[in-house]
């Protein structure tokens, strides 16, 4: 069973009859999750989002069969510890545009979640636990106020898409490489030094306004890019291993001042379209 009361201006959380295996409250006016909603033991999917909801119950751990929690676009200022309790949680933890600036190390026992946004938060850093998270396979950590990654993160082998824009990111976890199964890597308006090669499966890379001077000859090597955005960097010039990226289909180098464009690209793949 459903309850849906989606962008109807509620300010209060409608009544909740027993049974109901999802609750989507979407778009109101709503402040205050009331006990009732904690005690629904049989909830599978919880969608409080796009409201001014201030807090997260610890007793949020009553929902034993959550799989499913969307609570972005609020005022949450806490993650509550217990949200490591929720062992069936395992398809999407959304606690993005919210005010939490810290995040428990409990999280990292959500070992079967596989999407978690904690983007637009005020977050600085991020447990080490974050590694045992081991089946996710997106993860959105964009428009935060993050410096450093945990070493962990190496272990989140499954990942297809990584966010990461609009940090102050000066480097990407030593062992990226172990992510063999990244396709999206967004890293734009950070402080990125050294351009990463070791992601041999990387689909789209996104770089753009960050500190790179040199795009290393080991490039060739990602032979699976296909877009490739380094706009507003520092490079003075390119390699011309780039040619051997066959399925190259978007290069994208404007806004590096001092780049000298070579006589070689103009043997690039003919439907590659190239900004410079």
């Amino acid at each position: 069973m459903k309850l849906i009361h989606n962008s109807q201006n509620l300010n209060n959380f409608p009544h909740i009859p027993s049974g109901f295996k999802e609750i989507s409250v979407f778009d109101n006016n709503i402040t205050k999750v009331p006990i009732e909603v904690w005690e629904t033991q049989g909830l599978e999917v919880l969608n409080i989002s796009a409201n001014k909801i201030k807090l997260l119950s610890p007793q949020i751990d009553k929902l034993i069969n959550l799989k499913m929690l969307d609570a972005g676009h609020n005022q949450i200022s806490e993650i509550p510890q217990e949200i490591g309790n929720l062992a069936s949680l395992d398809s999407y933890l959304y606690l993005h545009n919210n005010k939490i600036n810290c995040v428990p190390e409990t999280i990292g026992n959500l070992t079967q979640l596989r999407y978690l946004n904690l983007s637009m938060n005020s977050l600085e850093e991020l447990p080490e636990s974050l590694g045992n998270m081991i089946n996710l396979v997106e993860l959105k950590l964009e428009e935060n106020d993050l410096k450093f990654l945990p070493a962990s993160m190496v272990r989140l082998s499954n990942l297809l898409e990584l966010h990461l824009q609009n940090n102050q990111l000066e480097s990407l976890p030593i062992g990226i490489k172990n992510h063999n199964k990244l396709r999206l890597l967004n890293v734009e308006n950070n402080l990125i030094r050294e351009f990463p090669t070791d992601l041999s499966d990387v689909r789209e890379l996104k770089l753009r306004n960050n500190n790179i001077q040199i795009i290393p000859k080991e490039i060739s090597k990602m032979s699976n890019l296909r877009r490739l955005d380094i706009r507003g960097n520092h490079l003075k010039e390119l390699p011309v291993e780039i040619l051997k990226l066959k399925n190259l289909e978007r290069l994208d180098l404007r806004w590096n001042q001092d780049l000298i464009k070579p006589k070689w690209i103009d043997q690039m793949n003919a439907d590659c379209l190239i900004y410079f």
